[in-house]
């Protein structure tokens, strides 16, 4: 991770802990790196458990994102 970047990650900590007594943040560097980090380890672990069953469940939470119709887009092919 270069130096911005981890001025970056210093400053969304340092926001998310103003505001929030519980937090934990995961980002993906542009090679591909992932960086997690959190407050408290044990909060930390709940958290992304939580998030993982919320993206996994079939609540139909996201019915308002606008997904691309066209699969043959060089951004979508990239992501797979």
């Amino acid at each position: 991770m270069d130096e911005q970047e981890l001025e970056a990650i210093d400053k969304a900590r340092d926001i998310l802990g103003e505001f929030f007594g519980n937090f934990a943040f995961c980002v993906v560097t542009e090679d591909g790196e992932l960086f997690y980090d959190y407050r408290d380890r044990f909060v930390g672990k709940a958290l992304f458990v939580a998030a993982v069953e919320e993206m996994e469940s079939d609540c139909g939470g996201d019915d308002w994102l606008d997904w691309p119709d066209d699969e043959d887009d060089d951004d979508y092919q990239e992501v797979l």
